[in-house]
């Protein structure tokens, strides 16, 4: 699963995300009604009633047509079948447990109260969405590709060290790293994770460097990324190419 599937998925299944019409709805009724919303694709509905509720407020229709293949490539895998096993609840906080169809065992969900209705959430959830606004989801995008960008590289100086000790100090095109199986079919654009990669061999193939810059500046990265047989370089270059003088990337 791709991470930002599986980043998605946590928000959901840890109670990252809710759904709530008001103090009269208990927390069960909110969880399924929220899981219900998410699977319909009824995702700005959802999110105007959770935790993350700023996260939306203010998206152009154009900012929201973006984010969309994510919350639905993350969404669709809610099963079509869930049911609540009971709930607890202390103060303004509820955990409800969901069976979800195709699932072993019981998903835990936390529940908060804020202004009056029960959100699927937590405080530190609210906190984090309130602090960084219509920026979150984009900033959420951005933290996942580049985690996968960061790993892409890996694989890319990983691939080569192989290959240049079986072919006498020689390097690999992108193409040979796809075709080997170091880097899937997704490279073969040199465009994947919201970033445009780019591997240049030296004439005499006994040396190498790859880039990857974000396709759009802030929206799908901000990081610029830098690799060769030294290892892994990054920096904030508004877009711009990384280079063999950015900083040693430390991940966080």
């Amino acid at each position: 699963m791709k991470l930002r599937v599986s980043l998605l998925l946590l928000l959901v299944f840890s109670g990252g995300i809710g759904y709530g019409r008001g103090q009269k709805e208990s927390p069960s009724a909110t969880v399924i009604n929220f899981y219900r919303a998410l699977k319909a694709r009824q995702y700005v509905e959802g999110f105007r009633h959770s935790v993350y509720k700023a996260a939306v407020e203010g998206l152009t229709t154009a900012e929201l047509k973006d984010l969309e293949p994510d919350f639905g490539q993350a969404f669709s895998r809610i099963p079509d079948k869930l049911d609540t096993q009971g709930e607890q609840i202390t103060g303004d906080t509820a955990t409800v447990f969901l069976k979800f169809e195709g699932i072993t065992g019981l998903q835990p969900v936390a529940v908060i109260r804020s202004g009056g209705e029960w959100l699927v959430g937590d405080k530190e959830s609210l906190d984090l969405v309130q602090a960084q606004g219509r920026s979150f989801f984009f900033n959420t995008r951005i933290l996942v590709n580049e985690r996968e960008v960061y790993e892409a590289m890996q694989r890319i100086v990983g691939a080569q060290v192989i290959y240049s000790g079986k072919f006498e100090g020689r390097y690999a095109s992108m193409q040979d790293l796809i075709r080997l199986g170091a880097l899937s079919k997704d490279y073969e654009t040199m465009m994947a994770d919201g970033y445009r990669f780019e591997l240049t061999i030296g004439s005499d193939n006994k040396s190498f460097f790859s880039t990857a810059t974000p396709l759009a500046y802030g929206k799908t990265g901000k990081l610029s990324f830098f690799a060769d047989i030294n290892g892994i370089r990054a920096e904030d270059l508004k877009g711009r190419p990384a280079f063999a003088g950015s900083p040693v990337y430390r991940q966080k």
